[in-house]
């Protein structure tokens, strides 16, 4: 409108500038539109210098104070979601916060905002990774950080259009123009993000469906969530899976957290290797002696040592690492549930689907359902090669579970798969014993001897597991047979460490079975297998 009654003037801008007292360049800008907003004594000494009245007047005059207005408006008011406070002992992480900063400056597609994404299990510190970043980044978004907790794994998490609505507000907009239709709320804040460089952080998503709608849809912001869900449906994100901390980083961060406090190295270094390398449960820990300066760290890492009992230190005030375990359980179906307290019972650090069914009670394809849900929600890890495991510290809960919901049939779970792991290892053991013929057709996944090799290799801590527990329970049957099936496989596998533990449970259950002529037997090969290592 100012261009058009300059022009009907036959004004220039310097001539308008000066008879108005107005600058050529503020004159310049409200033109181009980067200035919608003057002052009203800038707006009425323009329409007295241009000779405006009546309703032409009252129209510039209207417009002046409407971007005014929109200018308030689109204020962002990141103060109602500032970021949480950070931990002053924050350790490690370093190559994670290099990904971080290349999110910042990576180049992205028209159309399609830059989004990260955070995802891990509970207790790894995603979230306090992500804060730490943002505080660390904030000199990069001149238009401010908003942080915003979606819930998304409790009780009542927060829908899409509730949250679209608290990002509206942070952006400026009034609760009176925020449309209600959540298509065209997701809209408006894709509109008011492309023209900013914002940071807006969500945590703790729970779904695809309860973040889609909150992606830029270009521009210079950025997105950033944590999750323990993989949220397999986002398309075009950036994956940033957190892990453990290695132990040299564990020991720093407990020592950050004790402040100065003295602690024997030793007993320093067993603490942060019974929490496993979660920063959760590192904090718990130096919470605990912190809050207790009489306590003796080598004691509390000696209750720490018993697994029985180990899940019970990891408290402290609020703090509980089974709280944050029981958060995602509770989001498991009840069959996947059941699976993952069964498989607790699993002697050895690694399983595959097969075994899951067995420990299950379940046909195989609902197993690798099961063991889907179980990585989404991050209380399993993929480790690749069909095989997973469990973090020492989700196993133990998954124990407890199993014996609070299931403590009439715990015993009946281990015992039907410590007989299948024995007998599946005697199947695949018989492969190389000449003249033994092909093994029972139960058993389809020992098709040919290199599968039993295969499966044997890959499962030998659970089949040795068994062994042990199958002695423990009595079996002394399925463990002899085992320790029998083996011999000529240990001639394939020599420099292993395993065989004279083999052939000694052999020879124990021999024992207790009174067979003198069994008991020799699965001797030789113990000192065969001594005399491999040696040479």
């Amino acid at each position: 409108m100012l261009r058009g009654h300059r022009r009907a003037a036959r004004l220039t801008l310097e001539q308008l500038a000066e008879a108005s007292g107005v600058s050529a360049r503020t004159l310049s800008d409200i033109e181009r539109g980067r200035s919608r907003g003057p002052q009203q004594r800038t707006v009425t000494a323009l329409a007295d210098a241009l000779v405006l009245d009546g309703d032409t007047r009252t129209r510039f005059l209207e417009l002046a104070r409407d971007g005014r207005l929109d200018d308030h408006w689109n204020r962002p008011t990141t103060q109602l979601h500032e970021l949480p406070r950070g931990v002053e002992d924050f350790t490690g992480r370093a190559q994670e916060l290099i990904w971080m900063s290349g999110l910042v400056y990576a180049e992205s597609t028209p159309g399609v905002g830059v989004v990260g994404l955070i995802t891990g299990s509970a207790g790894l510190g995603k979230t306090t990774f992500a804060v730490r970043a943002a505080h660390a980044l904030l000199p990069s978004f001149p238009d401010g950080v908003v942080f915003l907790d979606l819930s998304g794994l409790s009780q009542r998490p927060l829908s899409a259009p509730d949250a679209l609505r608290a990002l509206l507000r942070a952006l400026g907009v009034p609760d009176q123009r925020i449309p209600p239709d959540v298509h065209e709320r997701a809209s408006l804040y894709r509109s008011l993000m492309r023209d900013r460089r914002m940071l807006v952080l969500l945590d703790d998503a729970g779904s695809e469906e309860q973040v889609r709608p909150l992606l830029p849809g270009g521009g210079a912001s950025r997105v950033l969530i944590t999750t323990r869900r993989l949220l397999a449906g986002l398309e075009g994100v950036r994956r940033l899976a957190l892990g453990p901390l290695h132990l040299t980083e564990s020991t720093h961060l407990l020592a950050g957290i004790l402040n100065g406090r003295a602690v024997d190295d030793t007993a320093l270094t067993r603490l942060a290797e019974n929490c496993g390398g979660l920063p959760l449960a590192l904090r718990i820990i130096g919470n605990r002696l912190l809050s207790r300066p009489n306590w003796d760290a080598a004691e509390l890492a000696a209750r720490l040592a018993a697994e029985e009992h180990r899940l019970d230190q990891f408290r402290a005030g609020d703090l509980r690492i089974a709280g944050a375990f029981k958060m995602s359980y509770d989001h498991l179906a009840p069959s996947a549930q059941q699976v993952f307290r069964r498989l607790a019972v699993v002697p050895g650090r690694d399983f595959d689907a097969v075994v899951t069914s067995v420990a299950g009670g379940l046909p195989l394809g609902d197993a690798w359902e099961a063991l889907d849900d179980l990585v989404d929600l991050g209380l399993l890890q993929d480790g690749g090669a069909g095989m997973y495991r469990f973090h020492d510290l989700v196993r133990l809960f998954a124990r407890d579970q199993l014996q609070a919901e299931e403590g009439d049939e715990a015993a009946a779970v281990r015992e039907r798969v410590t007989t299948w792991l024995l007998r599946m290892a005697t199947a695949a053991g018989r492969w190389f014993e000449p003249g033994y013929g092909r093994p029972d057709p139960d058993y389809p996944a020992l098709g040919s001897a290199e599968q039993a090799e295969d499966w044997l290799q890959a499962n030998v801590e659970s089949w040795l597991g068994a062994m042990r527990s199958g002695t423990a329970a009595g079996q002394h049957s399925l463990v002899l047979d085992c320790a029998e099936s083996m011999h000529w496989f240990s001639d394939r596998w020599t420099h292993a460490s395993h065989w004279h533990e083999v052939f000694s449970l052999g020879a124990d259950a021999a024992v207790a079975l009174a067979d003198p002529a069994q008991q020799a037997t699965p001797l030789r090969p113990a000192s065969t297998a001594r005399r491999a290592r040696a040479g």
